[in-house]
């Protein structure tokens, strides 16, 4: 599974990704919970964080 964030500082983090062939996207309040969540229940999941040079390619993969 790969799974798409992006951190946005004191905002949190917003996160997507596909589980059984459906797009899902959570909120974390900070990069330990986000981390914590990772390290719990998507342990061996690709972690990629979306930036401004690779978010355009990702829409239009259909990602995010």
């Amino acid at each position: 599974m790969q799974i798409y964030y992006d951190d946005e500082g004191q905002m949190g983090v917003n996160v997507t990704y596909h589980l059984n062939g459906e797009k899902h996207h959570d909120y974390f309040s900070s990069m330990y919970k986000f981390n914590s969540w990772i390290n719990y229940e998507c342990l061996g999941a690709e972690v990629i964080e979306v930036t401004n040079e690779n978010y355009p390619s990702l829409c239009e993969q259909g990602l995010l």
